[in-house]
C-alpha cells in the first residue's frame, strides 16, 4: 500500500515550526542531519528522505535488507548507487556538493519475525538503529538531528531528542518533530497511545498510554516524574532536553532513551514501578543517554544512577541501611569466578552482571560520598554534567569531577575500587573496656583478613552506651589498625561497620534464592515429572529427579508442596529457623547451613507465578506467596551472630 502524503497544510505548518533551510541544525564540530519518515504501523511500511552533508569521495551506508533505496540526489544529479554484500550501499560524492538526499521505503519486520533491534505493528513498534531502518553511516559518530515523523491518526511516535513541535492530529495524521544536538542513532517509537502533559520548569512531560493505562496509570506517573525532576537537577544539573516522555510497550521492557524511556504494558501498572525504576530510567537522561559512556573503558552510568536514584528513593524511605545490607547480601552470595573488578563491566541488568555494575558500583558512591562529603559530591555531579553532556565520558573523567569538587585526589580510591576484584573482610580483636577517671576508654584492632592485599577504608566503629552511640572512624591504609574511643558513660557494646557503609565481604552472611541460583554448579532436580519448563526458567538447565541431599552440594528443588515436604523429611533437611514447607500457596526458601534453594507450590500456576517473582526477590531468604501470585512473607535469615560486634559483660 502506498502512504498517504501529509496535506500541504500540515506540512507547511511544520515545516515553519522547525524553519529548515539544510540538512539539520549542524552545531559546532559536529554535522547535522534532517530525517524525514513517515510510517504506517498497521501496513508496517515506512517511507523516508535523510538529508545531510557528506564529504567529497566514497561513502557508505548501511539499510536493513527489506528496505529499498530510491534514490540519492545531490541537487539535481542523481547519483549512482552500488549495492554490496551485508545491505550496504556505496555512493561517490562530487566536490563541493549540496547536501545528499537519500530517499528509502519499504515494509518494517512484524515482531515475531525476530529482526534485532527492530519491529512494528498496529499495537506498537520500535525502530532502532541496529536494526537499519534509516540509512546508517559511521556508527557512533556523532551530528545534530532533526526528525520529522508522521503516523496516521489514532497512533503516536516519540523519538530520540527533545519534543520541539507537534502538529495536531487532523483525523488523517499525527506529526511529530524531535531535535537533538548531539547524537549519533536515532531511536523511535510507535503504538496507539492517548496522550497526557504537564509542565514541569519549563519542561514538557508526558505520558503516551493506551486507553486503560492512561485512564488508570498516567496521572501517577506524571506526578512522580515531576518530583523527580526538581530533585535530580538539584544534583544532577539542569535537565539537558526540553520534553520527557515516558512511552507504553507491547514488550516487556524498561529502557531509557535520550529524551524518553519505554515501559511494558505489563510492567506499567505494577505499584512500585513509578516509586522506583521510573526515577531510575529518568536519571539516565543525564547518566547514560546526556553524558554517554565509553563502553570501552568500563560503564559508569548503572552503578552512578543506582546511587543517585534508586539509594535516594531509599533514603526517602527511611530504607537506606536495608538497602546496603542487600546489596553486601547480593555481593555475599557471588561466586569467586563470577567476581570481578568494576571496571570491566560494560552493560547488563542480570545476575552477575547486575551485582557488580549496579550493586557494587553503588556501595563505591556511597563510601565516596562518605568521603568528600554530599556537597562535594554533588558538585562533582554538576561538574561531571556541564562538561561532558551529550558527549562520551569515561571513569576516568569523573575521577576528574569529584577530584577537583573535593580539593583532593582522589587517584588511589578510584584505582582501588575500580581496578581491583575481590572485597575486604573485616575481623575485630583484641576488644577491651577500661575506666579512665571520670569517662571509659574502648581499645580494639580492626583486621582485613582477604587472602589479597588490604584495601584503603573508612570503617566506622560504634559503641553502644545506655545514653546513645557514639561514632568514631577507624582509617585502615594497612592490614591492621588499632583504634580508642572515649566515651563519657559505661559501654555496653561496640560494633565495627554495623550500617553496613563499607563495600565488603559480609563474615556470617544468611543463604539467600541468589546463593543457589548465581552457582555455576547448582543442579536442578524435581520431585516429580511435568516440571521441565519450570526449573530452568529459573536456572536456565534441564532437571534430573531427585535423589540424595548434601549440604554442601548447590542445589534447586522444585516441585508439589506435598512432594517437596516428604522429601524434605526423608532426606533429613534441617528445618529452617521458620516453618515453610506448607505455608501459603506457594514458597521458596533457603535453608541456613546448607545451599538448597527450594520451590514448592499446590499447584502448576503457583509454580509460574512464584518463578516469575523470584527475579525480583533474589536478595530475600524466604517469599511465601497466596493464590492469586501475591507475596504475603518476605525475608532474610538472620545471622546467628555478628562477628563485627562485642557485648561487654556488666
Amino acid at each position: 500500500m502506498m502512504l498517504v502524503r501529509l496535506p500541504v497544510t500540515l506540512l507547511a505548518a511544520l515545516m515553519a515550526l522547525s524553519a529548515i533551510a539544510g540538512p539539520g541544525p549542524a552545531t559546532g564540530d559536529v554535522p547535522g542531519k534532517f530525517l524525514d519518515v513517515t510510517i504506517d504501523p498497521a501496513e508496517r511500511s515506512i517511507r523516508g528522505e535523510l538529508r545531510m552533508h557528506r564529504p567529497p569521495g566514497v561513502s557508505e551506508f548501511r539499510l536493513w535488507n527489506g528496505l529499498r533505496v530510491h534514490e540519492v540526489r545531490v541537487g539535481e544529479e542523481t547519483l549512482q548507487v552500488a549495492r554490496t554484500p551485508g545491505g550496504r550501499y556505496r555512493i561517490r560524492v562530487p566536490e563541493v556538493a549540496p547536501p545528499v538526499v537519500i530517499t528509502w521505503s519499504g515494509s518494517l519486520p512484524a515482531p515475531d519475525d525476530g529482526v534485532a533491534g527492530m519491529f512494528m505493528d498496529r499495537d506498537g513498534g520500535f525502530l532502532s538503529p541496529e536494526g537499519g531502518w534509516y540509512p546508517v553511516f559511521e556508527p557512533g559518530r556523532p551530528f545534530a538531528l532533526r526528525l520529522h515523523a508522521r503516523v496516521p491518526s489514532g497512533q503516536r511516535v516519540v523519538a530520540t531528542g527533545s519534543l520541539v513541535g507537534e502538529a495536531a492530529d487532523d483525523g488523517t495524521h499525527y506529526t511529530v518533530r524531535h531535535d537533538h544536538p548531539r547524537i549519533d542513532a536515532v531511536v523511535l517509537v510507535t503504538g496507539p497511545w492517548l496522550e497526557r502533559t504537564t509542565e514541569v520548569d519549563g519542561v514538557h512531560v508526558r505520558t503516551l498510554f493506551p486507553e486503560p493505562l492512561d485512564a488508570g496509570y498516567a496521572r501517577d506517573y506524571l506526578e512522580h516524574t515531576a518530583g523527580y525532576l526538581g530533585m535530580f537537577a538539584a544534583r544532577a544539573g539542569a535537565y539537558p532536553y526540553d520534553s520527557f516522555t515516558i512511552a507504553a510497550s507491547p514488550a516487556p521492557v524498561g529502557v531509557a532513551f535520550p529524551g524518553f524511556t519505554v515501559l511494558g504494558e505489563r510492567v506499567i501498572p505494577l505499584p512500585f514501578i513509578p516509586r522506583t525504576s521510573l526515577a531510575h530510567e529518568l536519571l539516565h537522561s543525564w547518566w547514560g543517554t546526556g553524558v554517554r559512556v565509553d563502553y570501552a573503558s568500563g560503564n559508569w552510568s548503572e552503578a552512578l544512577t543506582t546511587y543517585m536514584a534508586d539509594y535516594a528513593l531509599a533514603e526517602q524511605r527511611g530504607e537506606p541501611r536495608e538497602t546496603r545490607h542487600r546489596w553486601l547480601l547480593d555481593l555475599a552470595a557471588l561466586p569467586p569466578e563470577l567476581d570481578r573488578a568494576l571496571v570491566t563491566y560494560r552493560g547488563g541488568n542480570r545476575g552477575a552482571d547486575r551485582i557488580v555494575g549496579y550493586n557494587r558500583g553503588a556501595m563505591m558512591f556511597h563510601m565516596l560520598n562518605r568521603r568528600i562529603g554530599a556537597q562535594a559530591f554533588d558538585v562533582g555531579t554538576r561538574l561531571f554534567s556541564e562538561r561532558h553532556m551529550f558527549r562520551v565520558a569515561t571513569w576516568d573523567d569523573l575521577q576528574a569531577a569529584f577530584s577537583e569538587a573535593s580539593d583532593e585526589d582522589l587517584s588511589g580510591f578510584f584505582e582501588a575500587w575500580l581496578h581491583r576484584p575481590g572485597l575486604p573482610e573485616l575481623a575485630l580483636h583484641g576488644v577491651e573496656r577500661r575506666r579512665d577517671g571520670d569517662a571509659w576508654e574502648i581499645r580494639g584492632t580492626l583486621e582485613q583478613v582477604q587472602d589479597d592485599d588490604p584495601f584503603p577504608l573508612a570503617v566506622p566503629v560504634v559503641v553502644e552506651t545506655g545514653n546513645g552511640l557514639v561514632r568514631h572512624t577507624v582509617f585502615m591504609g594497612d592490614r591492621r589498625a588499632a583504634f580508642a574511643v572515649r566515651v563519657a558513660d559505661p559501654p555496653v557494646a561496640v560494633a565495627a561497620d554495623p550500617d553496613y557503609d563499607v563495600l565488603r565481604q559480609l563474615a556470617d552472611p544468611p543463604p539467600i534464592v541468589r546463593t543457589a541460583t548465581l552457582h555455576p554448579d547448582t543442579r536442578l532436580a524435581t520431585t516429580q515429572s511435568g516440571l521441565q519448563g519450570v526449573g530452568p526458567a529459573v536456572l536456565g538447565r534441564r532437571p534430573e529427579p531427585a535423589e540424595a541431599f548434601a549440604p554442601d552440594a548447590p542445589l534447586l528443588l522444585v516441585g508439589e508442596t506435598g512432594d517437596v515436604a516428604d522429601w524434605l523429611v526423608a532426606q533429613g533437611v534441617p528445618e529452617p529457623p521458620e516453618a515453610l514447607a506448607r505455608r501459603g500457596h506457594a514458597r521458596a526458601w533457603t535453608v541456613p547451613g546448607t545451599r538448597l534453594l527450594v520451590l514448592s507450590a499446590d499447584d502448576m500456576e503457583g509454580l509460574r507465578n512464584l518463578v516469575g517473582a523470584l527475579r525480583h526477590h533474589g536478595h530475600r531468604s524466604y517469599l511465601v506467596q497466596d493464590a492469586d501470585g501475591l507475596s504475603v512473607e518476605v525475608g532474610v535469615w538472620e545471622s546467628a551472630e555478628d562477628p563485627l560486634r562485642v557485648v561487654f559483660q556488666k
